[in-house]
């Protein structure tokens, strides 16, 4: 390991993970990208991640996240810091737009782990990634059925690849594996929690750095700085208000981003809430849920800003 390797020191607090706005004929809608994209700098968050899980990675192809990659860098214009994902299916795409995001200007990336890859394997296709990526790597350590990547291969990975700077957790039982990832690497990784954000308060008294939700961008700044400001208990009064939003939400990835975008719409910042397969329309009783829920964030954040 690179001895000199510290921890970030930058991009902490919210970085939300960016939807793709899709058009009725379900093409990606630049225009609400943008728009979103200011959203995201005006609320002030500490930085974005674009091409992830919620922006729909799965159903983009090739040239489409191509695109993704070189509007929102060219539009952000490094107001803040920005993520590219370079997760796909195969080895020989997120080795391509990793190049296409160091070409593009970027000075961080974010590679899920390859299914059913570890050890040896697993270390060689990400040092492939990195030799020809930005100076910046966040894995994403994603399992929605059990603990994900094992601790020997995280610290397989940090001790031989210098670039590996960040670690973004969203497995079962997250808690615990922060505090044992960040005492294995001396807090020297940069830790944040993506869908495991139902744990927030307990991950920030864990010290973890940063957290990466999709929505309610203003909510989550002020119990962010609510705790670092030391008012623990405003900090979870204000976190156990949206724990019904949260709880709807979580039922599964794809109910979460349908409502993100259902929120999106109502914010006025997405034209429509069109999702691409697999992710269905709600029906009648989950679209009078969601509304809701969408009134209720919009009445919280609304009542923050004048706080």
């Amino acid at each position: 390991m690179d001895k000199e390797k510290k921890i970030i020191t930058g991009l902490r607090g919210i970085i939300p993970s960016l939807h793709t706005p899709f058009s009725d004929q379900k093409k990606i809608d630049i225009p609400s990208l943008k728009k979103l994209i200011d959203h995201t700098i005006a609320t002030e968050c500490s930085g974005m991640l674009v091409g992830a899980v919620a922006g729909e990675n799965s159903s983009l192809n090739f040239d489409e996240k191509n695109r993704i990659i070189d509007e929102c860098l060219s539009y952000n214009n490094n107001r803040i810091p920005i993520i590219i994902s370079c997760s796909a299916k195969n080895q020989k795409d997120r080795v391509a737009l990793s190049k296409v995001a160091k070409k593009a200007g970027a000075d961080w990336i974010l590679c899920q782990t390859p299914d059913k890859v570890s050890g040896n394997e697993l270390l060689y296709c990400f040092n492939e990634i990195t030799e020809v990526g930005p100076s910046n790597l966040m894995i994403q350590d994603l399992s929605w059925v059990d603990n994900g990547m094992s601790d020997e291969d995280i610290m397989l990975l940090f001790e031989n690849i210098n670039k590996f700077r960040a670690l973004k957790i969203e497995v079962l039982n997250s808690g615990p594996k922060y505090s044992r990832i960040l005492e294995a690497t001396n807090h020297q990784l940069h830790l944040s929690g993506g869908w495991a954000i139902m744990g927030m308060i307990e991950a920030l008294n864990r010290g973890v750095h940063a957290f990466i939700p999709s929505t309610m961008e203003i909510i989550y700044n002020k119990i962010y700085k609510l705790f670092t400001e030391n008012k623990i208990e405003a900090s979870r009064e204000l976190f156990n208000q949206i724990l019904p939003i949260l709880s709807f939400t979580h039922q599964h990835i794809d109910i979460a981003i349908k409502f993100s975008k259902l929120l999106r719409v109502q914010e006025g910042i997405f034209e429509n809430s069109t999702c691409r397969s697999p992710i269905k329309n709600f029906d009648s009783f989950q679209h009078e849920e969601a509304l809701m829920h969408i009134n209720q964030v919009e009445a919280l954040q609304y009542s923050l800003s004048l706080s």
